[in-house]
């Protein structure tokens, strides 16, 4: 089996930003956060670590009339993976909840790894594993699920089941549901469609998303009529892989939300959850697996220093954002192609530095393609 060499991850760091050119990323207030001491198997090293989920219960939320995305991280499900969960509202209104998961398996043909799992992102990885999502990897896990806990459902029916069991609830009755679904004895009882023995973790993860995620602000409407894609992406380099989810209300974007992962030092990042724990066992010593938007601080430092960055990671989000949303996929589509060649992308996106500003449309072009 292929070992990859481990870099240095603040050299990985280092060049990678470079990379970025004029960007960085936002100031994101972390009220969740956690120091913990962690012991890596592999180096007997004792490292502090710090765990990020992403919230911020202080955000400023619009009310109703405006559609909002909220993205939260969570361990909903044991040690060994880590959830990252997207909720669309209006106002107290849960309209759309998307779950997926992230887990380090044996490398095989069996599984699919997330994007850039065979570049420098990868070369971070336990030895002889890979990361990856069990959304696209449903088939593949589900046989695991099968095999090891006598599984009738797949992994993406019991998930799409909790979703569907959150959307067109408000955050009040989600909260009020909550105590059923924890004491039934059968979930599926409550949850019609899900059999996971964790499904109180997944819908529990949902609504703190609900409450304290990070925001991304969507169309003014009072419509809720709209349809969701999510996809995987390499946006910008090889050291890291993005989350990318989009609402679209008939041929327009809605509302977008985009952030990446990275290998990032323990010391200045916040780590995804289950990094203190089963997930993080191996992974090289002080380093950490980490969310760019949800550490904003520890980015921005970084991009200034290394790029000179004047616009921060989550204001390039933002902006992007903004650009995409009211606008149809032939339109975004001749957006990323008037980009070429030029070296203010600002002149196309309104704030957005990005040297990768067309890699990041791109993937909301992907995402709300798959959302048709």
């Amino acid at each position: 089996m292929k070992k990859f060499t481990v870099l240095s991850a603040t050299l990985l760091l280092a060049v990678g930003l470079a990379a970025c050119g004029n960007a960085g990323d936002s100031s994101n207030k972390d009220s969740s956060s956690k120091t913990v001491t962690s012991s890596s198997t592999s180096t007997k090293k004792t490292t502090k670590m710090t765990i990020n989920t992403g919230a911020d219960a202080d955000a400023t939320v619009p009310g109703a009339g405006t559609l909002i995305m909220r993205q939260l991280y969570a361990a909903p499900h044991g040690t060994q993976s880590f959830a990252a969960v997207n909720v669309t509202l209006n106002g107290d209104t849960i309209v759309a909840a998307r779950i997926d998961e992230f887990q380090y398996v044996d490398k095989s043909a069996d599984w699919t790894g997330v994007p850039n799992s065979d570049s420098d992102f990868g070369k971070n990885y336990p030895s002889g594993k890979f990361l990856i999502a069990k959304l696209e990897n449903s088939k593949a896990y589900s046989a695991l699920m099968t095999k090891e806990a006598k599984a009738t459902k797949t992994w993406q029916e019991s998930a799409t089941a909790i979703e569907n069991y959150a959307k067109g609830k408000t955050i009040d009755e989600l909260k009020a549901a909550l105590p059923t679904v924890k004491s039934a004895k059968k979930v599926g009882d409550v949850v019609s469609g899900a059999t996971f023995a964790d499904t109180y973790g997944y819908l529990s993860a949902i609504y703190d998303a609900a409450t304290t995620g990070m925001v991304s602000t969507g169309i003014a409407t009072t419509d809720n009529t709209i349809t969701e894609g999510q996809v995987l992406a390499a946006p910008h380099g090889k050291q890291s892989f993005a989350t990318v989810t989009v609402a679209m209300q008939g041929d327009k974007v809605a509302a977008t939300f985009v952030d990446e992962f990275q290998y990032t030092p323990a010391a200045t990042f916040g780590a995804v959850p289950n990094s203190d724990k089963d997930f993080g066992k191996d992974i090289k010593a002080g380093t950490v697996l980490a969310s760019k938007r949800a550490n904003s601080d520890a980015y921005s430092a970084l991009m200034k220093k290394e790029a000179k960055a004047t616009h921060t990671w989550t204001e390039n989000a933002i902006a992007i954002n903004d650009f995409a949303k009211g606008k149809t996929i032939a339109e975004l589509e001749a957006a990323v192609a008037s980009l070429k060649g030029k070296s203010k992308v600002a002149d196309v996106v309104s704030g957005a530095t990005f040297v990768d500003t067309a890699g990041y449309l791109t993937a909301v072009i992907e995402a709300a393609k798959a959302a048709q």
